[in-house]
Formats: C-alpha cells, structure tokens, sequence
C-alpha cells in the first residue's frame, strides 16, 4: 500500500504539466540505480539495474542483470534477464542478448528480448537497436545523445503482425560524483506508432546513479 501510494504521488507531479493531451502524449519519471562490477578482471563485466518508472499507464518496477564479455576492443557481447512488475498490468520475465560495438564516442548496440507476459498468446519477440555518441563536456562531467529503435517481430498477440513498437531520442548530461559513483541526469522523448489509434508522444525525465566496483 506504502508502495503504491508513492507512486500514485510521484505520478500527479510527473503528469501535472499534460491534463488536456492525456490521451496521445503523457510526462513520465524514471529512477535508476546500476551497479556494475568486474566478474572476470577484464574480460567479464556483471551489471545489475533496478529502475522505478512513474508512468500514466501502469507504473512499473524493472530490475535486470547482464553479464557482458569483452571479445576485443570494438566488440562486447552478453545476455542476461529482468522482472518487470506493472501494477494493474500484466508483469512481464524478458530475457535478452546483446552485441556492442564502440568506435571512440560512438557505441552500437543491437539488442533481442524474449518477452513472456503473464496470460499471453506467446512469447512477444524485440529487436532493439541504439547509437549513442559520448563526448566529454568539462574534467568529470560528459554528455551524451542516443537513438533507438524497438521492433516488435513477432507479437504477443497471435493475430497480430511485425511492426515498429517505438522510436526513442535521449539526451544526458553525466557527473562523476566520486571515483566509483556517477549520476546521470537526462531527457527521453519516445514516439509510439499506432495503426488503430493516435500515435502516443511520451515525454520521460530520467535520474540515474550508477556504482562502477
């Protein structure tokens, strides 16, 4: 009850701002905190993520672990998993693997989840792929911008096609706190496409801490 209550309060003053546009664009808040730790000194890094998102949809609890390997200077693959709880919703278990590729500021990441939503048709197929390019903005502080794109190939919904679930654009600036401790403070602007209904325009403000051992 506490839990849901927070919420609720976080969600009022992350939505105050749209009540006229409720129905195509919405303000959402995204709280984050990653720990990343070396496995394998170099080679294996073990990353894990809780996140707490205030959205007009169902707020939801994320949490995710990714072990990545280090095949060489450019490339990083790994895999992992995450639990995401929405309240009112259906929660969700999603596996994924992933490949990432850095040529100086610029990391390319193509990611596939395997989505398993509690009384679905069947599994819900992801592709995402994300270009981020980092350039740094004064002695402990960085900026950074992204683009992504998340393509639903195969639905949850036995009826339903591939289409494109949704174009994300992220802007953040970040702060090294401390050796080991950055925060990160950004804006997400995501774009939904609907076939059957007005595109959905969402509008996320994003805090993060993130622990590097």
């Amino acid at each position: 009850m506490q839990r849901t209550t927070a919420f609720s309060a976080l969600a009022l003053i992350a939505q105050g701002s749209t009540p006229a546009q409720a129905a195509d664009e919405d303000a959402q808040l995204w709280l984050s905190q990653t720990l990343v730790l070396p496995v394998d000194e170099d080679d294996v890094t073990g990353t894990i993520d809780f996140s707490q998102r205030v959205r007009e949809n169902g707020n939801q609890l994320l949490g995710r672990g990714t072990a990545e390997f280090r095949l060489s200077k450019v490339a990083v693959i790994g895999g992992g998993a995450a639990y995401v709880e929405t309240f009112d919703n259906p929660d969700e278990f999603r596996p994924h693997q992933q490949l990432t590729l850095t040529y100086g500021p610029l990391a390319l990441r193509t990611r596939v989840e395997e989505r398993f939503f509690e009384g679905a048709d069947r599994m819900e197929l992801r592709l995402r792929q994300k270009a981020t390019v980092t350039w740094p903005l004064a002695a402990e502080l960085k900026g950074s911008f992204a683009g992504e794109l998340l393509y639903i190939a195969q639905s949850q919904d036995a009826d339903k096609g591939a289409y494109i679930d949704q174009w994300r654009g992220t802007g953040a600036v970040t702060y090294k706190l401390a050796p080991d401790l950055e925060g990160t403070l950004g804006y997400l602007l995501i774009w939904s496409p609907r076939d059957d209904a007005e595109d959905k325009l969402s509008h996320v403000a994003q805090v993060s801490l993130t622990y590097k051992g």
